[in-house]
């Protein structure tokens, strides 16, 4: 079973047939996670409102995703402990989102408001079209979306190296230009895409009767993608301020 997610690329289950998983219970483990990460990311937002400390914004950002994206490698690699990293993990990425949240208000005012409209939004739409069969996680479907989150996973990993080691960028693909547009756009797509390959995740692990831990991973996952999905509306946001 996997997770064709920008974090989670590998999770492996077991049938258990005395206490298995169930969509329900991974649902409700998603809402409580996400809602963590939410009240966490509020509060630290209004509080560096309040102090106007960016310092503390940008400290929380770097703590948050660093810490966050360690805690998921592991309950990916380990599924069985998802149930103790994910609370956690939903606290990590709390941090992440009311850091990074107060940098963009303080360079493009509103765009936290205008990110979170637009991934509650997105996800309403991918959950139906993923419910009426519209969109199918077909074998090919999720070559292809994998595919593309591995590419931008990848692209991102240079910048990154780029930017530590010569303090230089990719040129144009990060920039407010056309091309820099395009790629924020698609980069938005491919995020939106992996809630399908998410919905499946859970669809398919409860039926093949998953151990019930696994409910955290799938919560992990989907909160995941919740993240990268704002952030990546964040961006356009901002390139499109720029323009």
């Amino acid at each position: 079973m996997q997770s064709n997610n920008p974090i989670l690329t590998r999770s492996e289950t077991y049938a258990d047939y005395s206490q298995p998983m169930t969509v329900q219970g991974a649902i409700q483990k998603s809402v409580l996670l996400t809602s963590i990460s939410a009240i966490v990311g509020i509060a630290l937002f209004f509080y560096c409102a309040v102090t106007l400390n960016v310092g503390i914004a940008q400290t929380a950002t770097l703590v948050g995703a660093i810490g966050g994206f360690i805690l998921a490698l592991i309950a990916t690699f380990k599924p069985n402990t998802a149930p103790i990293l994910a609370i956690p993990y939903a606290l990590f990425e709390g941090a992440f989102l009311g850091g990074v949240s107060f940098v963009f208000q303080m360079k493009y005012p509103g765009a936290p408001v205008q990110a979170l409209l637009a991934t509650f939004i997105t996800s309403l739409v991918m959950f139906g079209l993923y419910k009426f069969k519209i969109i199918r996680a077909t074998e090919k479907f999720k070559s292809v979306v994998m595919s593309a989150t591995i590419a931008i996973a990848l692209v991102f990993v240079v910048q990154i190296i780029m930017r530590l080691a010569f303090g230089s960028s990719i040129p144009y693909i990060f920039e407010s230009n056309w091309l820099g547009i395009g790629l924020a756009v698609f980069i938005a797509v491919i995020a939106s895409l992996n809630l399908i390959l998410d919905f499946d995740l859970i669809e398919n692990a409860a039926a093949q009767r998953a151990a019930k831990s696994f409910e955290w991973v799938c919560a992990i996952a989907l909160l995941a993608t919740l993240v990268w999905m704002y952030i990546s509306f964040l961006r356009i946001i901002g390139l499109l301020s720029n323009d």
